[in-house]
Formats: C-alpha cells, structure tokens, sequence
C-alpha cells in the first residue's frame, strides 16, 4: 500500500483525550472510514479489501491486496459486528454505518453454503458467520438475520466429528462458545446446543490425552509439542469446555477444562511469568512458505535445524494475554484460587509487553487485544485501576496515527493498514469502543449474556472420565493386579484444580502397591505384570520434541533405496522391545485361570506417535531382530545375533535363509516406522 493511501485528515478531537466520549469519537471516526470503503457487490451485499500475506512470495514477508471473504477473523461478518455495535453505541442515527453493516452480514450469509459442512470455527468457518449474523439481527431489529444463523447452524449439523479444526480459529474450541452465547437469541435454541454438545463431544475423543493433562494437535508438524495459548492451544479449547460446562451441568467437560489447563500449568515460566510459544519458528518458515524440499535437501547434506529455543510470545493468540482470559473467565465462573493465580501471572505478562514499542494495535496480535486482558481483568476482579493502562494505550494510539493523520500499524504483514476485525482497523475501533461503552460486549472471549448455570450432575461425569483417562495408561496393571489379589487403591478426586495429574497420580499408586508386597517372589510376579504399562508410561514421558518425528518422516526413504548390506540400523528413539516372562493377556482371557499364569516370554513394541504410545504383540522372532538393534547395527551384526540366539547343537538355519529372513524384517520395521536407518542410502535418493 502507498504512502498516500496511509494518510487520512488529522483528527482534532472535540471531546477530551482520556473521556468516553473521546473513545467513543475516535471509534467513530475509524468505524466511518471503513464504512466509506465498502465495496459493493448488489444492493445488499458487500465486501472489503483486505491485507493478505502474499504467497507466491512468502519470503518476502508482506501483504497484497486480496477479497475479504465472509468469514469473521478478517472477513465481512467481523467488519459488519463492528460497525452495527458502533451504530448502536452512537445513537443509531448513523444510515451509513448501519447499511455498510448489513452488506457485510449479508455478504457473508451469500457465502456461508460454500463454506465447508465441517467448517466450525468462530473465526474461520460457519459458527462465527451465524453468531455475528444473530448479534446484528438483534441490534438492528431484523428478526430474518436471526433465522438465517439458525438455517448456517442446521446445515453444518451431523458433521460435528469431523472436525479437524478444533481450536478457537478453525474448529469448536472456538465455535462452543458462540453456540453457547447465542442459543436463547435463536427460534430453536437446541439447534446450537445440541452442535455445542457434540462438538464438545468431540473435542474430547481428540484430545492428546497426555499423562500430564490433555492438549490437542492444532498444528502438527511445527510445532515443538502441542501448543499453549488461546487462538491455538489448550487454553482456548478449555474455555470452550468451560461454558459448555455451565451451560448443560455435565462434568465431563468440566474434567476436560481441567485438563486442558494442567497441561498449559506444565510450560509455565515463573521467570517471565508466561507460557512458552511451542511453535518451531524456522520449521515453521519453511512449511509456511511451502519449501520442504529445500528442507529435505539440508537434511540430507547433514545440515540440521538447530533446537527450537524457548522464546515467549505475548499476545491474544499465543501467551498470557489470551490465557489469562480464559482463567479470568474460569476464576469468575469456579472461584478456584489457582486459576486466579494463573490470571494473576497473565496480568504481568500483558503489563510488560505493553511497553514494547514494537507491537501494532490489533486484537490477534497487538495493544488492543493485549489490553482487553486487562480491561476484563479490571471488571472480573473489580479493580478498576486495571483500565489506566489501555485508557493510555487507546490515547498513546491515537497521538501516533490519528492525531498525526496516518492509518493506524495494524496486525498485518509490515503493518500494512486493513479494515478487519482481528488483524486490521476495525478490531482497533471494536477495543476503543469497549473503553467507552463496556457492555458492548468482547469478542476475544464470547461469554453468554446472562451468565445462566444448568445444574450440576453431582461430579459423575467428572468421575467417569477421570477412571477412563486412569485407565487409558494403567487398565490392563488394574486389571491383572485385582485378578491377583493385589491392592492398588487409586486416588480419586472431586471437581477441582489438579495439583498433578489423575495419570501421574495412578502410577504411583501402582508403584507402591507392588513394592509394599513382601513376598519376594509374588512381588517379582507383580513386577513382571506392571511392566508393559510401566514401560508405555516412561515412554509418553520421554517423548518432548514432536518436530523430530515429522522430519524422520521427511527423509524417510522407500525401503528400496536404502542399501540394506551397507546400512547401519537403529530401533527408533520413538520404539521399545518390552520383554515379560508371562503371557498375562491369555491368563487374564481366561475364565478357568489359575492363581498366576504360568512362565512363557511374551514380546511387545511400543511406539510413540506425539506422547501417544501404541501396543503390539511381537513374535519372538521380530523381538530378537529388533532386540538387535536396540544398538546401531549392520545387517550382517543383526544376523549374527539372531543366529546365535536360534542355533541348537543340532544345528539351526541356514545363514543365507536368516539374512533374507532378517531383511526382510527389517524392512517391514522401516517402513512402519519402528527402525531408522544411517548410510545405505542410494545415490541418487541423497
């Protein structure tokens, strides 16, 4: 964008700097120049420029002008939200305002069929297209837009599972609580409950059900492990379980919001009072710009990406500001003093980044959103003094741009000036209207209006979940240890903030039933019965860099371009042999079992894709090669083992039958994923 299109009239206030009505001037004023910039597509209808990255250049790292689609992040339903709020709080007198508004919402509505069935997100997908829809219809007394978000809600219906979105952006850790805001304003209120249901449903069949908390795999691939954060992590999905929650009284998803936040309670850092940003910034330069190849190619010539250092971001999407919006909401609604603890913490964090003279003014990313933290914060904890701080950002902004009569620095590549809702000006104009009138309500945390609360099931969903999480880890030790006759009493627990982990809690438990046997011999049995959990358990532990699978998977060859004779092979970091002395799964199967099961070697490979770890049953034969390995070995050291482990006085196999035989499993591992293989590699694949 040129210079000349940054500049607009200076303004000269009429009201005092720092007074509602001042905030209330300059949010007018924004709203009128991004009403004035409507482009009109029909009589109705209409649609804005907006600041795209530009792709076909990514490394340039800037923005080109693009369509602004429907959607409410950057698209017309968020620009429409803002300018029908803005007409309301001033006095509805505005044609202009209000008209640029309903082109926007319809805009939006001619393009929500083309959305996705599955596209739930409240910033990208049908959800936020509906909830902005209903707002407006409600403001502006246009019943017909009301309906309309019902008829968006009931044609994306039936498809809540498969979702793949899932955080607050792109899938129900964000569409949940519009749902839940927006249910009584709709003709049949069931219609968005009964989505907001399933898709919490769903959010918990795909949580990552770490032995730590639970999380969910956003952005796979770049991402160092799950992330924290709101726009993308735990924290946003577990506000979403929160109101789902207190709307319908059922304690699973209460249970899962718990969860959500341990997971986050993990990363925190004291230091800098803040969640850490789990995203790989160089990895994620690279997909970003779609240059895997290059990628592979350094890899290939032994060049590595260096460890992602940890680095903390402040900010709406990733960092305090966002989550300490979802624990203010979770203090407000549970009054648990840790969430006020972790609010706390994120109030710092907001302060200090305020002073960055870096930052833009958005809402995703920059002063605005950051300090709507803080003006939440001032409201849930009835401390006004909290609002000082946006007051003079809202002032400091508009000495810089308005006053100056320049654009304002929006969230865009470079700052390039937009009239979005999250990105771009009209976010800007949505944070300095909330200074003058505070009940315009926020959309960086959608909360319904009334603050109504179902009641609550007595704790037995939470009771119920908490025993399945247990059992995920530990239901085959539970289950051997009764059929034994051993104790192992697991501590269960109310509704409430989790000092640790119900999983992490179990396992100690476990531990100590089997080490207060003081038979030796019957706790050697117990040992032998726990150490495929044990061993599944310490493996989810150990696993603390997700992009590392991710560029095995990069250079994964197919298995006939490596030179099996010459290659030198290792069982995957990300794999296990586990070796018991009884089959305790037929002895368990049994109904006529015996006391314990008789002694027989049972081999089983565990994996780990991410922190999840998969189970199976080995035959002897795949054990001792994969046993082998446990070591970097060639084929022929591999043979060698295998032979001397299967040779009798009687002689044995053949050693060319062995190494075709032992090939050949090798092979079967690689490409499962099990082995990882050095050298050996052709030519022309390297």
């Amino acid at each position: 964008m040129s210079t000349n299109e940054n500049q607009i009239p200076p303004h000269v206030p009429q009201a005092q700097p720092g007074t509602d009505e001042f905030f209330l001037e300059v949010a007018r004023r924004i709203g009128e120049r991004v009403a004035a910039t409507a482009e009109w597509t029909s009589d109705t209808a209409a649609t804005w420029t907006v600041m795209s990255p530009d792709r076909d250049q990514p490394e340039l790292r800037v923005a080109k002008p693009a369509t602004a689609s429907g959607t409410f992040y950057e698209g017309t339903s968020g620009i429409a939200l803002f300018l029908a709020q803005l007409w309301d709080a001033t006095g509805r007198s505005d044609d202009a305002l209000l008209r640029a508004a309903l082109g926007g919402i319809q805009f939006a509505l001619d393009e929500a069929p083309q959305l996705p069935a599955a596209s739930y997100g409240f910033h990208g997908g049908r959800v936020g297209v509906a909830y902005a829809a209903a707002v407006i219809g409600r403001l502006a007394d246009r019943p017909e837009l009301v309906r309309a978000a019902q008829e968006v809600l009931e044609a994306a219906a039936g498809h809540e599972e498969e979702d793949r979105g899932l955080d607050v952006i792109g899938g129900g850790g964000g569409a949940i609580q519009a749902l839940v805001a927006m249910a009584p304003w709709l003709p049949d209120p069931q219609v968005a409950l009964g989505m907001a249901r399933r898709l919490g449903d769903h959010l918990i069949g795909a949580a990552d059900h770490e032995p730590q908390g639970w999380c969910w795999g956003t952005m796979r691939g770049s991402a160092v492990r799950h992330l924290c954060g709101y726009a993308h992590g735990s924290a946003g999905v577990g506000h979403a379980l929160l109101e789902l929650y207190l709307a319908t009284g059922d304690s699973r998803y209460r249970y899962a919001m718990e969860q959500a936040f341990l997971y986050e309670a993990g990363f925190y850092d004291p230091e800098s009072s803040n969640w850490p940003d789990l995203r790989h910034g160089e990895l994620g330069e690279y997909l970003y710009a779609g240059r895997t190849e290059e990628l592979k190619q350094r890899l290939l010539a032994g060049d590595d990406l260096p460890q992602q250092p940890s680095r903390y971001m402040s900010a709406w999407c990733h960092g305090g500001p966002g989550i300490g919006l979802s624990r203010l909401r979770a203090w407000q609604a549970l009054g648990e003093e840790a969430y006020l603890a972790d609010a706390r913490a994120a109030i710092r964090a907001t302060l200090a980044s305020l002073e960055d003279p870096r930052m833009n003014y958005s809402l995703c990313h920059g002063r605005g959103g950051n300090a709507e933290t803080l003006m939440v914060a001032a409201e849930v904890l009835g401390e006004p003094g909290l609002l000082e701080r946006p007051r003079q950002v809202a002032v400091d902004g508009w000495k810089e741009y308005e006053a100056q009569g320049r654009r304002w620095a929006c969230g865009t590549m470079q700052g390039a000036p937009d009239p979005g809702l999250l990105l771009g000006e009209s976010g800007i104009g949505y944070f300095v209207l909330r200074l003058a009138r505070p009940g315009v309500p926020n959309v960086l945390l959608v909360t319904p209006e009334d603050g109504a609360r179902a009641q609550d099931d007595g704790g037995a969903g939470h009771a119920a979940l908490q025993r399945q999480t247990v059992e995920e880890y530990f239901g085959r030790s539970l289950a051997l240890l009764r059929a034994l006759g051993a104790r192992a009493d697991i501590p269960t627990r109310a509704p409430g903030v989790p000092t640790r982990s119900d999983v992490a809690a179990a396992a100690e438990a476990l531990e100590n039933a089997v080490a207060a046997e003081t038979d030796a011999a019957r706790r050697e049995l117990l040992e032998d019965a726990l150490r495929l959990d044990r061993e599944r358990y310490a493996l989810s532990l150990s696993v603390d860099d997700f992009t590392q699978d991710f560029l095995a998977g990069l250079l994964r060859l197919p298995d006939d371009e490596v030179r099996w004779p010459d290659a030198r092979i290792g069982l995957s970091p990300r794999a296990r042999v586990v070796h018991g002395a009884h089959d305790w799964d037929e002895w368990l199967a049994d109904e006529d079992r015996g006391a314990a099961p008789e002694q027989g070697d049972t081999f089983h490979l565990l994996q780990a894709t991410g922190r999840r770890v998969g189970v199976r049953r080995l035959s002897p034969f795949a054990a001792l090669v994969l046993q082998a390995v446990e070591t970097p070995a060639g084929v022929d050291d591999v043979v060698d083992h295998v032979q001397e482990a299967v040779s009798t006085d009687g002689g044995g196999p053949s050693r060319e039958w062995l190494e075709d035989r032992v090939t050949e499993q090798l092979r079967q591992a690689y490409r499962a994923g099990f082995i990882t293989v050095t050298h050996g590699v052709t030519a022309g694949a390297a």
